[in-house]
């Protein structure tokens, strides 16, 4: 199995030879992510060609060491130009520290792309060990700079992910694989905007809230003007040799009052099991939204049976004709000695 090349080990020692000959230290906690920034960069053969966003040089810097100046704008500010030979673009790598954070841009120049990120300084650095001296008699080892080999393992991890990934993609070097966004990672920074096509969820109509059916114009069957109040002519509720019509016939049982004329409520025939309704819907003693539909309220009238005979909520086996407890006084009420 190949070791990879941005090894945390590898980039550490690798590190101080990048530093100015005349200037083997380290400033601040930026200077010391900078420099290891620029040590993964050197390793996977960005040329360096400036330290200055303006300059229009396109040499690269012999060995790609840092010119003396490099962190004069430090730790507030430092800057990179890059090429790369699997490239024709030129990078830009900015680093800035906005408080406690340390924020990493770079762009593609000629394309505008663009990627970014964004870290806690304390993460990944020891402010405690800055400023550092490299080539001291005496200097602690690099990796106290950073906390840990941990620490810069996830810090090059990031910045492959979130930096080279996006301006190099695909880019091709022994020892170097790309890096998978974790789902959980990418979620939690952007989460997907709600889609505008899941309806909201409508509100649940409470179990003892009374059946209410609100007519609206245009959505029962159409009915031939001409036979209104026809119905009521015939002498017998249906006609057996007439032939069928072209519109569902309407309410009524002709001179017979029966079961399924206008006077018992509209809806009470139709041939569904469905509980019978009054005119205005519901228990159909209120008008059209007298009651918004699946409120709860007390029906102001006796409840219509449906068409197997039982009522509603009162279990199936129920009759019209057995008796509304609730109708009746509690017992004992007629007793005027009690």
């Amino acid at each position: 199995m190949t070791s990879s090349i941005l090894d945390p080990s590898a980039l550490l020692a690798a590190l101080p030879s990048l530093l100015p000959t005349e200037s083997k230290s380290l400033t601040s906690p930026q200077d010391g992510i900078a420099a290891l920034i620029h040590t993964a960069l050197t390793t996977l053969a960005f040329r360096l060609t400036a330290i200055d966003e303006s300059s229009t040089s396109r040499s690269q810097i012999p060995s790609n060491v840092l010119p003396a100046g490099w962190n004069n704008n430090g730790p507030g500010h430092y800057a990179f130009k890059y090429k790369h030979d699997q490239s024709s673009l030129e990078f830009v790598i900015k680093l800035s520290k906005l408080g406690t954070r340390t924020v990493i841009n770079a762009i593609a120049l000629e394309s505008d792309k663009v990627a970014t990120l964004d870290i806690s300084t304390d993460d990944f650095t020891s402010p405690s060990f800055y400023p550092h001296v490299l080539d001291a008699s005496d200097a602690a080892p690099l990796v106290h700079g950073f906390i840990s080999s941990n620490r810069v393992s996830d810090l090059i991890s990031q910045f492959k992910l979130k930096i080279v990934q996006k301006l190099v993609p695909g880019l091709q070097k022994p020892g170097y694989t790309e890096e998978a966004e974790s789902m959980g990672a990418s979620s939690s920074a952007n989460p997907p905007p709600p889609d505008p096509r899941v309806p909201r969820p409508r509100p649940q109509v409470p179990p003892e809230a009374p059946d209410r059916y609100i007519p609206y114009p245009g959505t029962g069957p159409p009915q031939n003007p001409l036979e209104i109040g026809r119905r009521d002519l015939d002498p017998f509720p249906i006609n057996p040799f007439a032939p069928p019509s072209l519109f569902p016939p309407g309410a009524g049982d002709g001179m017979f009052v029966g079961p399924d004329h206008p006077i018992f409520g509209i809806g009470r025939g139709g041939g569904n099991n469905g509980p019978l309704r009054g005119p205005w819907g519901g228990d159909g003693y209120l008008p059209p939204l007298g009651a918004p539909p699946g409120s709860r309220f007390d029906p102001v009238g006796p409840e219509l049976p449906d068409r197997n005979g039982a009522f509603p909520g009162r279990g199936r086996g129920r009759r019209p004709r057995d008796p509304d407890n609730d109708e009746f006084m509690p017992p004992g009420m007629g007793d005027m000695f009690m």
